[in-house]
């Protein structure tokens, strides 16, 4: 395959994609993110500093983002994460259809009269597979009987129309009804809350203060501390909450099943002094904007203090610059802190929460 000098590292990833299933495709097909990667370094440019060069990983990362933002790539259900990054190990390379593919007049006026706004694929004739229409058709029959029905969960109505429980929550199941104009609302079915594991001990307690423990083993010591009525580190929360890793950035707003207002609670966040905590609390902060996180500096400034030495990463890990840009403006507040984290930065070093240990928070709370 050729590349130009000048070809942004995007078009390099689709050429290098396109070489191998090609422009247009009757099938759809799984892209391993670990082989595209590797492949793009070996064609795409001339030796792996000329990839760092241009930004690395972290460009790369990007240009998968922005191709599954336009559709080009798709996520797979359950599919597990790429060097426990935010992208995902494997993703589907949708099928397409030759321009001369299209829908009849005759079923297009059909479905209209149900709601059904089929301008995008008037301007995408491409887009008019028998795939779409089959699954056009299904929720066409569904609509027509609409005012008969009950409100289900978007997952249980994912199954009924489209075989799949999971597709109306990832990003082609999402587009196909944004394209369609229609939302859960349309299929009368609603979103049902990731629920996460806590612990509240004083239930009659208005919940005011909320920490989100990223790790299983933070999260039992914590439990122990709030059980005998000591802090944890200095902070005193009405709730702990386990993180488990990145699911709490789709579990956040099970608060609101338990009658919590999210909005009215100061919610702190502590994980490891790594790529990947950081990852994960600057993930939070954007996509949970509107509400009042922070990062518990104190339990960050105890872990500085508390550790003998540095940890290697196991295995390599990143973060998104934006969400690292995030960590950084908050821990400026605690300059030792923000300097130590530069440190690990630079050192390409990490300190886990285990650190501090149950034993080690005990001493702290009684000292």
């Amino acid at each position: 395959m050729l590349f130009c000098e000048g070809d942004s590292l995007r078009t390099k990833i689709v050429s290098v994609i396109e070489s191998k299933y090609g422009v247009n495709r009757r099938n759809r097909h799984r892209i391993e993110i670990g082989k595209l990667e590797e492949k793009v370094k070996l064609t795409a440019y001339m030796s792996l500093s000329d990839y760092e060069d241009v930004g690395g990983f972290n460009a790369f990362a990007s240009a998968i983002q922005e191709l599954l933002a336009d559709g080009y790539l798709v996520t797979i259900i359950k599919s597990k994460k790429y060097k426990a990054s935010f992208l995902d190990a494997v993703y589907w390379l949708p099928a397409t259809a030759p321009i001369s593919y299209g829908w009849s007049e005759a079923n297009k006026l059909r479905v209209h009269d149900q709601g059904i706004d089929l301008h995008y694929y008037a301007n995408h004739p491409e887009k008019q597979t028998t795939d779409t229409w089959n699954k056009i058709e299904r929720v066409y029959a569904f609509l027509r009987t609409v005012k008969d029905r009950e409100f289900i969960t978007k997952e249980e109505r994912s199954l009924e129309l489209f075989d799949q429980e999971k597709w109306l929550s990832n990003s082609e199941g999402q587009q196909f009804l944004h394209n369609l104009g229609l939302t859960l609302d349309s299929l009368k079915a609603v979103n049902s809350r990731e629920p996460f594991v806590y612990f509240a001990p004083y239930q009659t307690t208005p919940i005011r203060t909320i920490l989100i423990a990223e790790n299983k083993s933070f999260f039992h010591s914590g439990k122990r501390l709030m059980q005998s009525a000591s802090s944890i580190c200095g902070i005193s929360p009405d709730m702990l909450i386990y993180g488990e890793g990145w699911k709490i950035t789709s579990s956040l707003l099970f608060l609101e099943e338990l009658n919590i207002d999210p909005y009215q609670t100061v919610l702190l966040y502590v994980g490891d002094l790594d790529k990947a905590g950081w990852d994960i609390y600057g993930n939070l902060k954007l996509k949970y904007s509107h509400l009042n996180l922070q990062l518990a500096l104190p339990i960050y400034e105890h872990m500085m203090k508390q550790s003998q030495q540095v940890y290697d990463f196991i295995p390599e890990q990143t973060c998104n610059p934006k969400h690292l840009e995030i960590v950084l403006q908050e821990v400026s507040a605690v300059k030792d802190l923000k300097v130590f984290i530069e440190r690990l930065l630079s050192d390409n070093k990490r300190i886990p929460q285990e650190v501090l240990n149950y034993e080690v928070m005990v001493r702290l709370a009684h000292a």
